[in-house]
């Protein structure tokens, strides 16, 4: 398999800076109208919808979960599973003394079983929703070059919350399309492999993910295919709406993240995972300057990237030594 070395570090910072950016800039776009439908969305900012970002635009939990993944990643990515989901859980739990940024029952559920002390393996809760898959797309960059052991922590790190198939297949197909498009595929030329790795799990999820590709290939209007999609509450539909987005503007980051969020639904993690996605295709020069301006706390997530540019090349070191 091959593996970068440190010369090709300025290319992947813009990469990562692009999934970073991507997710918290779609995130912030989707924050004010998650809770609306998409008649009081056009009421409310104009027929096209919410299109920019205001200044100083927060981020939702969706990003800050994103993060708190992360940081555990950072603090053992390179130790055996079982070990790294102990860093997660304490992660997790830190994360409850954070500001609320409006998350899922089933997430802070879980974190308060590992607060009381219940095991990582036995905290998640069967929830069908898309608490593990906004955050897991971050996995794909670190374990780039480890599809294996990345399939492992996708789904188990999702486990930790949400233990249903529906959400264990999101989470795999969140942080495996990561992978993928770093490694220079096409957004249509994921569907298969997509499909591969989370073959068996649930069949939700597969019914979902087929609907979102062979609609985008439809002659049918944004609004209604994502209508026809569902609201994306639950992790199925939220991958299949952002995959639908993805796939009708594979090179545009602002119309892709623009149509992802105004829909009636869950619309900032429909963007997000989209937004992150594209984001890590087109790097960090596709998302609008103005955006990234407007985005309140950005220099979070530029600390971020050289300890998870070091992490990606320590990984990629043990790796080409096995």
């Amino acid at each position: 398999m091959k593996t970068e070395n440190i010369q090709d570090s300025p290319y992947l910072e813009k990469e990562l800076r692009g999934y970073l950016f991507g997710t918290a800039c779609a995130d912030a776009l989707g924050r004010p109208v998650e809770h609306l439908t998409l008649e009081q969305i056009k009421m409310k900012y104009g027929e096209k919808g919410i299109l920019e970002l205001l200044p100083s635009s927060p981020w939702t939990d969706d990003t800050q979960l994103m993060l708190v993944l992360a940081r555990g990643l950072l603090r053992g990515a390179e130790l055996e599973v079982p070990e790294l989901m102990g860093k997660i859980a304490e992660e997790l739990v830190l994360w409850l003394d954070e500001p609320d940024l409006g998350a899922g029952a089933t997430t802070r559920g879980a974190a308060l079983s590992l607060k009381d002390g219940i095991p990582w393996s036995k905290s998640g809760i069967s929830s069908k929703t898309c608490g593990s898959l906004m955050r897991a797309g971050i996995i794909g960059f670190v374990y780039r070059n480890n599809p294996e052991k990345l399939i492992k922590v996708a789904q188990i790190s999702g486990r930790i919350t949400h233990s249903h198939p529906v959400s264990e297949a999101a989470s795999i197909a969140g942080s495996y399309a990561v992978k993928l498009i770093l490694d220079g595929l096409e957004p249509r030329e994921m569907f298969k492999l997509l499909l591969e790795v989370t073959q068996g799990i649930s069949q939700e999820f597969t019914q979902a993910l087929e609907n979102s590709y062979y609609m985008a290939y439809s002659g049918i209007e944004d609004e209604e295919g994502l209508k026809k999609l569902g609201q994306g509450w639950y992790a199925d539909e939220t991958f299949a709406l952002a995959y639908f987005c993805i796939l009708r503007y594979p090179n545009d980051y602002k119309k892709a993240v623009q149509t992802a969020v105004n829909i009636t639904g869950d619309s900032d993690s429909v963007a997000s995972v989209a937004g992150g996605i594209l984001g890590a295709r087109l790097g960090i020069e596709a998302i609008p300057v103005s955006w990234i301006e407007a985005l309140k706390e950005k220099e979070i997530l530029e600390k971020m990237v050289g300890p998870l540019l070091e992490k990606y090349f320590q990984l990629s070191e043990i790796k080409s030594r096995s």
